[in-house]
This record gives structure tokens, C-alpha cells and sequence, in this order.
């Protein structure tokens, strides 16, 4: 209801399409090494060739210094003071650059510029030898923002919309200030995070689902600081949205990674709410930094692994059909967690037993100790999803979480560290502890 209509304008178009007019565009003094160089439109690129970041961007804006040739514009990179001619000729070298870097070394052109960061660029006209007229600026310039910049000099901001061409997010953020915003508040945002965190960065079974745009000739490029990773706005609309001339129905772009192994009784209808396209609207800055920090160390639920709403009927309606692994979990640390509890005099609070026992429905976590199967610790509904329509059902796969072939990274870890948290269980691992909790042989369930 809340989601993008047909023909609505973004926040920021007005900006983005038009820009300052004429009589706006301030001209300022530059020093005669950068003004000489400036005989026609010309994008300046201020850099370090240590900065992370610039370097991140060195291969975008290398392409984009050729394309911006057709337009009869020239990129010229100007690199900061404190860099020495040997890391700017090894730049040079370790990237294949191929327009004219000059060298700051009295930091008078990064004075003139007004420029407080690397990476930044901006869009000049020449008016004489020492004055130039500053058409437009990208303090900093981000991953992504080379779209802008040619639309800038091509005075037509839908032109670099090209057929099935990625674009990133910051392109689109341009314009769509508020949807970029309350993107960075989803799970969507740290995909890539999650990947790293698990050493999955070069699994492509894990990769494609945890970017934008994998194996298209436009899309992520395999690096781990392409502008593509994550999954980002043209995950779900398309390349370009639908600026590029085609119109997706972004609900249908779900389920290719959000299938039966890599999430837990999915339905659109359950993962909607959770990309709220303007949710950045009702947070000051404080409050959105709280939830970025809170969502980067792993302290939101993830709630498209909430299991389905039901009765949990406890490990003796599973015994009957499920003897053996019953007897093996009756010997595991899971079945005695309430031990542990009476043990540090913590069974009577309701916060410390719901990760040491079952709560007698599924959902949110219940604050009373009625609400919970406090004798039988931590039975197989915590980890199986509630049982009451398996067992009215009298078996079958598609009313009980298996867990057997679900992904460990995205599903099986975030069941397990609902509990097993950095805070509680510092030295948890999922790849030695989860053969223990399985229902292997009953030597490793007992230890």
C-alpha cells in the first residue's frame, strides 16, 4: 500500500533531472596546473590512490572517462597532496587508467574545489585559463554515481538508462532519497554481510542470492566491492527499475532466492512488511543510526525465519514415529538447558528460560513462565517449527520444518543464534555444534 506507483515522481527528481540553472552555476578561481586543462567540459575526479574507496570506484570511472568522449567531455583525475608519484604511477598501472591524473602536490586545486573528501568529482565549464563555471558536484563521489554524472553532461538524466544495465543503488538513492533509506534498514542491505561473516564470499551457491544482478553482463562483477553487492533496489525492479523501458512486478522476483532451503514458510505476503519503502520516515537520525547498528551486529530478528503460528505439543507427541532421535535428544545438553538455569537460580525468569525451553505456541517469545514446557528444556519444536498440524496431520514434510536440506548460512545458523548469541554464548560454532544437536549417532548427541 505503501510501495511505488506508476507516475509517482521520487523526492529528489527535480534535483537529480535539472539541476541548477544557468544563472546558479558559481564560478570560482582555479590554479593555472588544472586550468590549463580545462578547454571543454570536463569532469574533475579528485582522489588518493591509497583510499579504499577510490580505489573501489577506479575501474567505474575509468569507463566512464571513455563514454564520456561521445559527449565531448574529458575526465582529469587530480590526485591529493599526500600521495607520492610512485602510488600514483602504480594506481595508474594497477588499474588500467586511461585519463590524465595531475598531482596536487600544493593541494591548491583541492582548495579551489572545495572538496573534503576522496573520492569526489565535479562537473566544470571553462570560462577562461584561472575561472571555471561549476556545472554540478559529487562530494564524495560513491559506487554507482557514474550514471549521474554522464546524465549531467548529456542534459538528459534518462539517457544512461540502458536497456538491462545496472545501475546500483546509489543511482537510484539519487532520486528515490527516502526508499534508499529505508532500504539500508533491511536484511536486504547487509546480504553481502552475512556472507562474509560465514566465509561464503566465494560460494556460488551462497553469491547469487546475496547480490544484484549475478551473472548478467551488467550485474555484479564477482568482486567483493562491486557497487552490486548486496541486494539492492534492481534485485527486485529490474536493471534501471523501470526506467530502462520494462515494467517488473517486483513481488515476483521473490522466490528465486527465497525458496524452501533458504527460508522458512515464505510467502510474500510475510516478507512485504519487511521492506517498507518508506519507513526512513518516521526515524530521526539517532533512531535510524540505531537500528543500521543494531541490524550490521546481527541484533535484529530476522523474521522471514519466524516459524508458522501454532501449538508446540511438546517431544513425547513426536516419540511415538520419532523413537530414535527422541532418545537422542533426551541425552543432549538441549533437553537438560533447564538444569543449567536452576543451577545459576535463573528458572524463574522468563528472559533467561526462553532459550532454555519450549515455548508452548510459536511466535514472539512469551514473558510469563506458564507460557512455557518448563520441565522438557529445549525440545524439538524449538528447532522444528510447532508440531500440531504434523501430528493432526499424522505426518508429512510440508507442515513441519525438516531443517535436513535447508542452507546453514541462511537458515539453520539464524535458528540456532536466536538463541546462541555473541552476548551469551561467545564461542558458539555452527559447523562443530551443529553435528552435535543433529540427530547423529548417540555418542556425539551425548557430548
Amino acid at each position: 500500500a505503501r510501495g511505488w506507483l506508476p507516475g509517482q515522481v521520487a523526492a529528489n527528481t527535480p534535483m537529480v533531472v535539472t539541476g541548477l540553472s544557468p544563472d546558479q552555476m558559481p564560478s570560482i578561481e582555479v590554479p593555472k596546473l588544472l586550468g590549463v586543462e580545462i578547454k571543454k567540459p570536463t569532469v574533475v575526479f579528485y582522489f588518493s590512490p591509497t583510499c579504499p574507496h577510490c580505489v573501489a570506484v577506479a575501474a567505474e570511472v575509468n569507463q566512464l572517462s571513455e563514454r564520456l568522449k561521445e559527449s565531448e567531455t574529458v575526465l582529469i583525475g587530480v590526485s591529493s597532496g599526500s600521495a607520492t608519484l610512485a602510488q600514483i604511477e602504480a594506481f595508474k598501472r594497477d588499474h588500467d587508467i586511461r585519463f590524465n591524473i595531475l598531482h596536487d602536490a600544493d593541494r591548491e586545486i583541492v582548495a579551489a574545489l572545495g572538496a573534503r573528501s576522496t573520492p569526489s568529482a565535479v562537473l566544470v565549464h571553462p570560462e577562461s585559463k584561472t575561472k571555471v563555471k561549476v556545472v554540478d558536484v559529487w562530494y564524495p563521489y560513491k559506487p554507482g554515481f557514474d550514471g549521474l554524472v554522464e546524465a549531467r553532461v548529456k542534459g538528459d538524466a534518462f539517457s544512461v538508462f540502458r536497456e538491462d544495465e545496472y545501475q546500483g543503488n546509489n543511482h537510484c538513492g539519487a532520486c528515490h532519497v527516502t526508499e534508499h533509506l529505508s532500504w539500508g534498514l533491511t536484511h536486504h542491505s547487509i546480504a553481502w554481510r552475512t556472507l562474509a561473516l560465514q566465509d561464503k564470499m566465494d560460494d556460488p551457491k551462497c553469491t547469487g542470492c546475496h547480490v544484484t544482478g549475478a551473472n548478467q553482463p551488467t550485474g555484479w562483477d564477482g568482486s567483493p566491492e562491486h557497487a552490486l553487492t548486496d541486494v539492492g533496489c534492481e534485485a527486485c525492479h529490474g536493471p534501471g527499475g523501470p526506467h530502462d523501458g520494462k515494467r517488473l512486478d517486483a513481488k515476483e522476483s521473490c522466490d528465486g532466492c527465497h525458496d524452501a532451503d533458504h527460508s522458512i514458510a515464505f510467502s510474500v505476503e510475510k516478507g512485504l512488511p519487511l521492506i517498507d519503502h518508506f519507513r526512513a520516515d518516521s526515524l530521526d537520525d539517532a533512531a535510524y543510526q540505531a537500528v543500521r547498528t543494531d541490524l550490521y551486529n546481527g541484533d535484529i530478528p530476522r523474521a522471514l525465519l519466524a516459524f508458522e503460528e501454532g501449538v508446540n505439543v511438546g517431544p513425547d507427541a513426536c516419540q511415538s514415529c520419532h523413537a530414535a532421535q527422541h532418545s537422542q535428544w533426551s541425552l543432549s545438553a538441549h533437553s537438560g538447558a533447564m538444569s543449567k538455569l536452576k543451577t545459576d537460580d535463573k528458572h524463574q525468569d522468563a528472559s533467561c528460560v526462553r532459550c532454555h525451553a519450549t515455548a508452548k505456541k510459536s511466535g514472539p517469545a512469551p514473558s510469563s513462565l506458564e507460557a512455557f514446557h518448563v520441565d522438557r528444556g529445549v525440545s524439538c519444536e524449538s528447532c522444528h517449527g510447532p508440531g500440531e498440524a504434523h501430528v493432526k496431520a499424522g505426518g508429512g514434510k510440508e507442515n513441519i520444518e525438516g531443517l535436513g536440506e535447508d542452507c546453514p548460512v541462511c537458515v539453520i545458523e539464524a535458528v540456532c543464534t536466536a538463541c546462541h548469541t555473541a552476548e551469551w554464548d561467545p564461542t558458539w560454532n555452527l559447523d562443530t555444534k551443529l553435528p552435535k544437536a543433529g540427530h547423529g549417532s548417540r555418542k556425539a548427541e551425548a557430548e
